[in-house]
């Protein structure tokens, strides 16, 4: 039996980090985001909102499927995953095939692609907080708790790399991307649909039994109001023909009850409640210490019946589910606690910033590119190793904080979070070189930077979340979290956009009216300035970071009752 629960719980596991695999894809939106531009005719300001907005599906929906996760189980979820990616893809890829031509309706167009992006963003969210639901519930026990869960995030921030591989070996050549977003509906959906019959949640057997004990008392509750008066007589043949016996034996329910939870015998050494047994009722328990010796000896045969429980029900610790549950509800707890908005607006403050990089390093080689000599195509397939780039190391990032992040809590003792203060650190190095870049292979060292902190984060702040309030709430409170990263992704990519229109229209001012207005003629000029307002918002991320460092015990203080 052993065994076979665990060949489950790993075919289990295996499944997970195949949804996690081909559910992270949402990033490959750099890979195709300007051929918006040249196939559709957008603006960078209109392609950076179809972005936003796919990010603030992706990460917005993340409180509803951690709820769903929890109450229907990760398989419907999955399953959801697999077909919501399957039609925002093949959207996608319908659209671009036959609104190849801009036209007067573009703003229709803008409203239709921010709708089909939405769909995969809603998709890969829902296969994310399913399958990481599903780890931290099922390794919530494990010392390795960080690398259960490392795992996946990596797989989640490898699929990048990995899907935007294929696109440079298969799909380059290609002038619109309708083929590729094809066959990324078909990988998204099989491989969602096939994994959703492996995902299962492990049974906590001490979860078992907090609920079997909540059910044994309700029964005992239920039977004690109904037979209040019920007379304890008969017992073992006795026949309770002395008056005196019978007075000893009849007795009311609720004398009883109050007998049972005053006696020092119904508790044990270990705090549980063990009831009172027949054999251990005597006349000093049943009619005080007033009653006479021959009362006390008439009693005597009573001392002989069997012994039979009347209550064997352990005590519910104050932090099980059961007693979760019955306090207030989790939103409310988790909203009051001081070190939840300081993780969340540390990921609005860490995550903006490197989102605004991720969504436009393919613009960004488009801006550097027209002072090379490098082919259209050739151009494309810089562009996707800049996406794998950063992609790789977001995955390599994940892998190693997850091992690291254990050691540096296990041995060394130290909290998780001050990892978190040393991811931000990086970022904020990150976008100063952001600020600064000039030409091509300056973008390869920023995507390493970017991918390793974006990594880092999104490993350490789950596994945080799972350890500071609770494996079997993890779903819900991570994803309230997680709306931070589409807060800061829309308003820096917003901030991106802008900044890129602006730049365009002061070359096109430069160069005069005689010259067409080519899109490639954009440089370095039309991002710097978005990324010396990001340095601002970075230091705030760091800022948080630290608060988060600072204040270990705010949610215990808030989460556990004090004695």
């Amino acid at each position: 039996m052993e065994t076979r629960e665990q060949y489950t719980s790993t075919l289990s596991y295996l499944a997970t980090c195949i949804s996690m695999l081909c559910g992270g894809t949402t990033s490959l939106f750099a890979t195709y985001g300007s051929s918006f531009g040249e196939v559709l005719g957008f603006t960078q300001y209109e392609t950076n909102l179809v972005a936003s907005l796919g990010d603030y599906a992706h990460y917005m929906s993340a409180p509803l499927f951690g709820y769903l996760s929890s109450r229907i189980g990760p398989t419907q979820v999955v399953q959801t995953a697999g077909i919501l990616m399957f039609a925002g893809y093949m959207g996608l890829s319908y659209a671009f095939k036959h609104f190849s031509n801009p036209t007067e309706q573009s703003n229709h167009y803008v409203a239709t692609m921010s709708l089909l992006f939405a769909l995969v963003g809603v998709g890969s969210k829902a296969a994310y907080m399913s399958s990481m639901a599903t780890t931290a519930k099922n390794f919530k026990q494990s010392r390795y708790s960080g690398v259960a869960l490392g795992i996946p995030l990596s797989l989640y921030g490898l699929s990048t790399f990995v899907f935007s591989s294929v696109k440079a070996g298969w799909f380059e050549s290609d002038k619109s991307p309708s083929r590729y977003l094809a066959f990324m509906a078909i990988v998204s959906g099989i491989a969602h649909i096939a994994a959703s019959r492996f995902v299962k949640l492990k049974q906590d057997p001490r979860d078992l039994a907090a609920v079997a004990a909540a059910e044994r008392r309700r029964a005992i509750s239920l039977a004690t109001a109904n037979n209040s008066n019920v007379v304890l007589k008969d017992i073992n043949g006795y026949d309770g023909s002395n008056n005196m016996q019978a007075d000893v034996i009849e007795m009311k329910e609720t004398r009883r009850r109050r007998t049972t939870v005053s006696s020092p015998n119904t508790v044990n050494s270990n705090g549980d409640y063990i009831g009172i047994t027949a054999g251990s009722l005597t006349a000093s328990t049943l009619g005080g210490s007033d009653m006479s010796a021959d009362s006390e000896k008439s009693a005597t045969p009573f001392s002989s019946v069997p012994e039979t429980r009347v209550v064997d029900t352990p005590v519910v610790s104050p932090t099980s589910p059961i007693a979760l549950v019955q306090e207030q509800p989790v939103i409310h707890r988790f909203r009051k606690d001081p070190i939840a908005w300081a993780m969340l607006l540390g990921l609005i403050c860490f995550s903006g910033p490197g989102l605004a990089f991720v969504n436009n390093c393919g613009s960004m080689v488009r801006a550097l590119s027209h002072k090379t000599t490098l082919s259209p195509e050739q151009i494309g397939q810089y562009k996707d190793k800049i996406v794998a780039t950063q992609s790789f190391f977001s995955f390599a990032s994940r892998l190693v904080i997850g091992y690291l992040s254990d050691i540096w809590r296990t041995r060394l003792r130290l909290p998780r979070s001050g990892l978190l203060v040393i991811s931000a650190l990086l970022m904020i190095y990150a976008q100063n070189v952001a600020a600064s870049v000039s030409k091509l292979e300056d973008l390869y060292p920023l995507a390493i930077l970017i991918g390793t902190a974006m990594g880092s984060v999104f490993t350490l702040a789950p596994t945080i979340t799972s350890e500071t309030w609770g494996a079997d709430n993890f779903g819900v409170c991570w994803g309230i979290i997680t709306l931070g990263p589409a807060i800061g992704g829309h308003i820096c990519n917003l901030i991106f956009g802008s900044s890129w229109d602006e730049g365009q229209l002061r070359i096109a001012t430069r160069m005069g009216p005689e010259v067409p207005q080519d899109r490639l003629q954009c440089d370095n000029e039309c991002f710097i300035p978005a990324f010396l307002t990001t340095i601002k918002i970075a230091y705030l991320g760091l800022f948080f970071f630290t608060i988060v460092l600072c204040l270990p015990k705010a949610a215990s203080m808030t989460w556990r009752r004090r004695d």
